[in-house]
C-alpha cells in the first residue's frame, strides 16, 4: 500500500445537554504528522435536528456529508482518533451513504429505537472493513473503549478549562502506532 494515504478518523463531539456522552462522526482526512497537521477533513455522521415537518414537530434522522476546511475551528469537537487508513476513497464515500439510518417509524422497531450516531459510526465502521475500503481497521468495541479513555484523559488533565496552559488544537490520537499526534 502506498505510503500517506488519507486516515479513517473517530472525531468525538461534547454534547453540553448531555454531560458524560458524546456525538460520534467520522472524519476522512490527509496523514497528520507532529511536522505538518492536516487541518481539512470530510465529516461524515448523523444527526437528529428538531423540524417542523408538515405542522409537526419531529426529530428525523439524516445523513451529512461536509466538507471541513479547519478542524481547529469545529465547535464541540474535543477529540479525533485515527482509527484506519483509507485504501479506496470513492468507495469508502459510496459505501458510507449507504449505511442504513433508521426512524421512530421504521419497521423494524428495535434498530429504529436504539439507533444513534454511535451505532450508525459502529456500522458505517464494520461496513467499511467489511468491503475493503479501509485497511489496519480494529474492532469497534476495543476503538471505542479507546477513545473514550481518550477524551476521559483530557479531561482530567484540565484539557478544556479556562486554565489550560498546553498545547492548543484538538487532541488526536493515532491508533494506528499508538501515539498522541496533538497533545
Amino acid at each position: 500500500m502506498p505510503r500517506n494515504k488519507p486516515r479513517l478518523q473517530l472525531a468525538l463531539y461534547a454534547r453540553p445537554k448531555h454531560p458524560g456522552s458524546y456525538h460520534y462522526a467520522l472524519f476522512i482526512s490527509p496523514k497528520s504528522t507532529k511536522q505538518q497537521q492536516a487541518n481539512s477533513a470530510t465529516k461524515h455522521h448523523v444527526k437528529n435536528t428538531l423540524q417542523n415537518i408538515s405542522g409537526e414537530l419531529a426529530q428525523p434522522w439524516r445523513y451529512e456529508r461536509l466538507a471541513i476546511s479547519d478542524v481547529q475551528l469545529e465547535q464541540r469537537l474535543l477529540v479525533r482518533i485515527v482509527v484506519a487508513k483509507v485504501t479506496s476513497p470513492d468507495a469508502l464515500d459510496r459505501i458510507l451513504e449507504t449505511v442504513p439510518v433508521y426512524q421512530v417509524d421504521d419497521p423494524d422497531q428495535a434498530k429504529a429505537q436504539s439507533f444513534s450516531c454511535s451505532r450508525w459510526v459502529r456500522a458505517a465502521l464494520e461496513e467499511l472493513g467489511r468491503q475493503g475500503a479501509v485497511a489496519a481497521l480494529g474492532e469497534w468495541e476495543e476503538i471505542h473503549k479507546k477513545a473514550v479513555e481518550y477524551v476521559e484523559r483530557k479531561k482530567e488533565v484540565g484539557r478544556w478549562s479556562a486554565g489550560w496552559k498546553g498545547e492548543v488544537g484538538v487532541p488526536m490520537l493515532d491508533l494506528l502506532d499508538g501515539r498522541e499526534v496533538v497533545v
